[in-house]
């Protein structure tokens, strides 16, 4: 809104020349100011991916899709239980947590 009003009355005290010029000093303004944090941005996502380079080798990337894969099988077997079914499963997993837990004192 102040932007069409800014124009409207540039348009009503500039010359046309003044206009263009005040025009191109605005965009050039913003491409700086665009191309500034888009730099930033690229160098920290190229630094982020070269970090991660080290963290994550070709052998766990592997173990980490076939993790994935396996939650994913896991994921559709539990989601087709019932209430009822899942309800006795949470009770049998609490119990052998816990029974695993005691053992271990």
């Amino acid at each position: 809104m102040l932007k069409f009003i800014g124009k409207a009355l540039a348009g009503l005290v500039l010359t046309k020349e003044a206009q263009e010029a005040a025009s191109q000093l605005a965009k050039a303004k913003a491409a700086a100011l665009l191309k500034k944090p888009m730099d930033e941005r690229a160098q920290a996502v190229a630094d982020a991916a070269e970090a991660g380079k080290a963290i994550v080798t070709p052998d766990r990337a592997e173990l980490i899709r076939q993790a994935m894969s396996v939650r994913a099988a896991k994921q559709t077997i539990l989601a087709d239980l019932n209430d009822e079914d899942r309800a006795k499963l949470v009770a049998v997993a609490l119990k052998a947590f816990l029974n695993e837990s005691r053992s271990k004192e």
